[in-house]
């Protein structure tokens, strides 16, 4: 636990050391991170994936990354990761309806019924969620949305969630301050997604039980 809390307060120059050292590898791994986080959305709160992405856009401004190649090859890692949560959600939908009585019937077609009408939504606001991003899927998945359809916002949240933070460090990166304090920085991106998630969660308890009222 202690290695895991070096790496993220320091993320900025464990991936300069391991690009400097193994520059081949570092692609591979960061392959592994992204899939994994965005694929099994239990392991997602050990994976800080959008401060992570924020870094490596960093790292490609200093050119010790190509941001093309980057940002293809996390894209399709992104988009892979979803795709195993989705499979997996659809393969274990049965079993879970079967072994736990709160998925009846009548939750089952709520969340195909919202997966049929806001699907598109969730699977792109959901990428830059901690934690949801991965849960998302899965539940898709769980919930029968349609493949086809699936596979095609699948590919373009990961696009967009991929493209604009490594974008965004890729720029900021230049700037001598984002540059000497990147692992701050990527602890308060991942601060704010975070908060922004609670604060919804809030808002929409607050809502039902307003309704209910």
């Amino acid at each position: 636990m202690g290695e895991l809390a070096e790496f993220f307060f320091h993320i900025d120059e464990s991936l300069r050391q391991a690009t400097l050292a193994y520059p081949v590898a570092t692609y591979g791994l960061l392959f592994a991170v992204i899939y994994t986080e965005t694929a099994f959305f239990p392991l997602a709160p050990f994976f800080p994936g959008d401060g992570l992405l924020f870094a490596v856009g960093v790292l490609c401004a200093g050119g010790l990354l190509n941001p093309f190649i980057i940002c293809i090859l996390l894209s399709v890692a992104a988009a892979l990761g979803a795709w195993t949560g989705y499979r997996l959600g659809k393969g274990l939908g049965p079993v879970l309806f079967e072994r736990f009585n709160w998925l009846n019937k009548r939750n089952y077609l709520r969340a195909h019924a919202f997966y049929r009408k806001y699907g598109a939504t969730a699977l792109i606001t959901s990428r830059f969620l901690p934690i949801v991003k991965a849960l998302v899927p899965f539940i898709a998945g769980v919930s029968r949305m349609e493949p086809d359809r699936f596979a095609k916002y699948n590919v373009l949240s990961a696009i967009i969630w991929v493209v604009s933070l490594v974008t965004l460090g890729y720029f900021l990166g230049n700037v001598p301050f984002i540059r000497d304090h990147t692992s701050w920085l990527v602890i308060g991106l991942a601060a704010i997604f975070i908060t922004g998630l609670f604060v919804t969660l809030i808002v929409k308890l607050v809502k039902g039980r307003t309704v209910a009222e």
